[in-house]
């Protein structure tokens, strides 16, 4: 199964992302743990609503693994 963000690019277990936090305007990283057909599991740094794991779908979310920076 091939999974595509925002841009077109490929997504992997363990790809760095960014997306926005669902019901918030808080822009987040995280790592994707799970694909499924439809939607990306990825596991991030706890949030206001105190969640570290957040469901999305491939196309709300952008890769960031070309980005060597330590931070994300």
């Amino acid at each position: 199964m091939t999974a595509v963000d925002f841009l077109g690019q490929d997504i992997v277990i363990g790809s760095k992302v960014a997306f926005v936090q669902l019901g918030y305007r808080n822009l987040l990283t995280g790592v994707v743990t799970k694909i499924t057909p439809k939607m990306l599991v990825i596991s991030h740094d706890m949030t206001n609503t105190c969640g570290t794991e957040t469901r999305q779908s491939h196309d709300q979310v952008i890769v960031l693994d070309w980005i060597q920076d330590s931070k994300i």
